[in-house]
C-alpha cells in the first residue's frame, strides 16, 4: 500500500515537472517570436546611414530663410539676354530675391524634382541598404535616365542618393521611394507634405523621378525654397556638389556616374565666382531646366532656371544661361556686382 501511494505520488511529480518544462518553453518561444516580430519593419541601422545620423543638421547650418523681395530685378531691368522662361536668383545666406523673371508662375519640374526625392530620402530612410525595385520596362519606355543598377540588387544608401541626383536614375529613385516608404505613392505623399510645410504653396507632386504628368509642377521660387531648405542638411549639399561618383557594379566592375550639370560644363568658374553644385532636369513640355549654387567668395547664391529652348547649342541652353546670370550679376566688370 505505501509503495502504491509513492508509485502515483512520484508520477504526480512528473506530470507537475512535465507540466513546468511545457510552461518555460512556450514562454521561452512566445518572447523570441515576439522580440522578431518587433524588428521585422526596422531593419538594423548602420553607422553609415545618412538618416540616424547624431545630428541631422550641423549646428552652424543655415536655417531655411524666408526669401525677401525688396528690390529685385525683372529681366527689363537687367542687360542679358537669356534662353530660360523662368528665372529666379537669390543670395543663400540672407535670403534676397536678386533677380526674378517670371519665378512664381507654375512650370513643370522634370528631374529638379529629385532634389525634393533625395531630401525626403535623407530625412527618412530606414537603413543604409536599399534593394533595387522597380518596373524597369516601364522607365526604359518613358525614357527615363538609368543610373546602372540591376533588378533585385541590394545598393547602399548613398549609392542610391548619389545615382538619383548625379546620373538621375529612374531606377533609383523608385528604389528610394520603396525603401522609405510601405508604397510608392506613400513616398509622393511625403514629398508633398515636406513640400506644404516648406511653404510651397504653387508645387504638386505626383512622383518621385520627374517624369511629365500634367499635375506634376511647381515653380522657381518654390524650388528656391526647397533648395535653401535642403542644403542646411550636410550631406545633402555633399552629394549636390559632388561632380563624379563611382562604384562596383553586379558584374564587379567599377562603373561611374557623372553629374549631368558637370558633365556639361568646359569649367565651373566664371567671371566672378564658381558654380558648386547643380542638378540639371529635361523633358519635352518642361524644357531645359537647372538648379545650380555658387559662390562669388563672400555669399553663396542659388539660381533656378525652367523652361529654356532646346536649341541643341553647346553647352546646353540651361548651362549658359547660368553662367550669364551669374557673370552679370558677380562679374568684376559689372556694377551691378557692387
Amino acid at each position: 500500500m505505501v509503495q502504491d501511494m509513492r508509485k502515483i505520488k512520484k508520477k504526480k511529480e512528473r506530470r507537475y515537472l512535465t507540466l513546468l518544462l511545457f510552461i518555460l518553453n512556450v514562454f521561452l518561444w512566445g518572447s523570441a517570436i515576439y522580440l522578431w516580430m518587433q524588428n521585422i519593419d526596422t531593419p538594423p541601422q548602420t553607422s553609415d546611414n545618412f538618416a540616424v545620423a547624431a545630428e541631422i543638421y550641423t549646428p552652424e547650418a543655415r536655417q531655411p530663410a524666408v526669401l525677401h523681395e525688396d528690390a529685385v530685378l525683372t529681366y527689363e531691368d537687367v542687360d542679358v539676354q537669356i534662353y530660360s522662361n523662368h528665372a529666379l536668383l537669390i543670395n543663400l545666406d540672407t535670403g534676397e530675391i536678386l533677380f526674378n523673371h517670371r519665378g512664381n508662375e507654375r512650370v513643370y519640374p522634370a528631374s529638379i524634382t529629385k532634389i525634393m526625392t533625395v531630401l525626403v530620402g535623407l530625412e527618412h530612410a530606414r537603413s543604409d541598404e536599399v534593394v533595387v525595385y522597380a518596373d524597369f520596362d516601364a522607365l526604359f519606355q518613358a525614357h527615363s535616365a538609368m543610373a546602372g543598377f540591376e533588378y533585385g540588387e541590394i545598393r547602399t544608401l548613398s549609392e542610391v542618393l548619389h545615382a538619383s541626383m548625379l546620373a538621375s536614375g529612374g531606377e533609383a529613385t523608385t528604389s528610394l521611394a520603396y525603401h522609405v516608404a510601405d508604397s510608392y505613392q506613400g513616398f509622393v505623399d511625403l514629398m508633398n507634405e515636406t513640400a506644404r510645410r516648406l511653404g510651397m504653396h504653387n508645387t504638386h507632386f505626383t512622383n518621385a523621378s520627374g517624369l511629365h504628368d500634367d499635375n506634376h509642377y511647381t515653380t522657381a521660387y518654390d524650388t528656391a525654397l526647397l533648395l535653401g531648405y535642403a542644403l542646411t542638411h550636410m550631406h545633402f549639399k555633399e552629394i549636390f556638389t559632388t561632380p563624379t561618383y563611382s562604384f562596383i557594379n553586379s558584374a564587379g566592375d567599377e562603373q561611374l556616374m557623372r553629374s549631368t550639370m558637370f558633365d556639361n560644363m568646359p569649367t565651373t568658374e566664371f567671371n566672378g565666382g564658381e558654380i558648386l553644385g547643380g542638378k540639371t532636369g529635361f523633358t519635352t513640355p518642361a524644357g531645359l531646366c537647372l538648379a545650380s549654387i555658387a559662390t562669388d567668395g563672400v555669399h553663396e547664391f542659388a539660381l533656378i532656371t525652367f523652361s529654356a529652348s532646346t536649341d541643341e547649342g553647346t553647352p546646353p541652353a540651361n548651362i549658359r544661361d547660368a553662367f550669364a546670370i551669374y557673370e552679370y550679376f558677380f562679374g568684376s566688370e559689372n556694377d551691378s556686382s557692387e
